[in-house]
């Protein structure tokens, strides 16, 4: 039987369910990841178990999730829908839906129950399926009304959340918008829309704990959001950044003041911008020689809500070293782009790979 069916069977008792726990422990190996896909516009979400034999996008961010992937889909209730049956989910009775229409079962919820039942049917699949595989929450179509802005966090232990914002209305107050990141779990991904000027987050927010961040605000100047940044990747999409903070960003990452985790730096101004390259001359950048081809440097991005993919290969013939681990950074400008890239690899090492 497939992942589907022994869920399916996982609720037809509780011995039923121990059985299946005790089966499930070599079958989960191949498990990727479950990933919630919410749709904060009518409170739908989608369920998927991902396997380890889906293959992998390395350069081009494509969505991984399909129909065929579906194990659940948990809706707001419709009291005129027929069919419903209760289950009993870790003592609490639970309303499903099984019908032609999808192979999958259908969960409803009403708005009053939505903080317990999401945790509920988590925790199920955290007895089913084990905690050693990934779990996602992705809040992936969040620009549209534009009216709801809060995202919707429940409480689910052991999931990166993936959510997109939009900075104005009720986040346009950097109050609620502080107070929202200090009552929720730290985020995996962030994807912010900057719609209105702000003031600066402090560098305690949890915002600047996310692994991937990516910032759109081509018409806002806003604040300085790389500063603070405690994560692996973030990329910004502006129509101005001033060459001093990018040199003060480059400065800090070589003292190794700041950036520890940092693997990998994005920022577009979106055109063609002479003084970028004033940075390469302020930044004490060490040159590889011309007539050596440098290694490409790439990794693994979640900036595609949850999706793992590479980023695009990054070559420079300037370099940088951080005086604390001698460990090595790409610093390049292209066209309208400030990009850099961390080695996991000593100069030392690094220089050997252009042997």
């Amino acid at each position: 039987m497939n992942h589907l069916d022994l869920l399916l069977l996982s609720f037809v008792s509780k011995n039923m369910k121990k059985l299946i726990m005790s089966s499930q422990k070599k079958a989960s190996k191949s498990i990727k990841s479950i990933d919630y896909q919410y749709r904060r516009t009518d409170g739908t979400c989608a369920v998927y178990l991902l396997d380890e034999i889906k293959p992998l996008e390395e350069y081009y961010p494509r969505p991984s999730r399909t129909d065929d992937d579906m194990i659940m889909k948990i809706v707001e209730r419709d009291e005129d829908e027929n069919g419903k049956v209760q289950f009993n989910v870790l003592g609490n009775l639970i309303d499903f839906r099984f019908d032609g229409e999808y192979k999958y079962p259908v969960v409803s919820y009403q708005e009053c129950d939505k903080e317990s039942v999401f945790p509920l049917i988590h925790n199920h699949f955290l007895d089913i399926f084990g905690n050693s595989i990934e779990y996602h929450w992705v809040e992936q179509f969040w620009r549209y009304p534009e009216d709801l802005f809060i995202p919707f966090i429940p409480k689910l232990k052991n999931v990166s959340f993936n959510i997109g914002m939009n900075l104005d209305g009720h986040f346009s107050d950097v109050r609620n918008f502080k107070n929202f990141f200090s009552s929720s779990p730290v985020m995996k991904t962030i994807h912010l829309e900057v719609k209105t000027k702000m003031k600066q987050l402090g560098p305690g927010s949890k915002f600047y704990q996310a692994e991937y961040v990516y910032i759109n605000t081509p018409r806002i100047n806003g604040p300085n959001f790389l500063r603070h940044f405690r994560g692996k990747q973030i990329g910004i999409n502006c129509n101005e950044y001033r060459t001093s903070k990018l040199i003060d960003f480059v400065n800090r990452w070589k003292s190794g003041e700041a950036f520890q985790n940092l693997e990998y730096v994005e920022i577009n101004i979106g055109k063609v911008n002479r003084s970028l390259y004033t940075v390469l001359n302020e930044i004490g950048a060490k040159f590889i020689d011309a007539h050596r081809q440098p290694p490409a440097h790439t990794v693994y991005s979640l900036f595609n809500w949850g999706n793992k993919y590479r980023t695009f290969p990054l070559t420079s013939h300037r370099y940088i070293v951080r005086e604390t681990d001698n460990r090595v950074a790409y610093v390049d400008v292209m066209l309208g782009y400030f990009l850099f890239g961390v080695w996991d690899k000593t100069e030392e090492e690094f220089l050997r790979m252009l042997e």
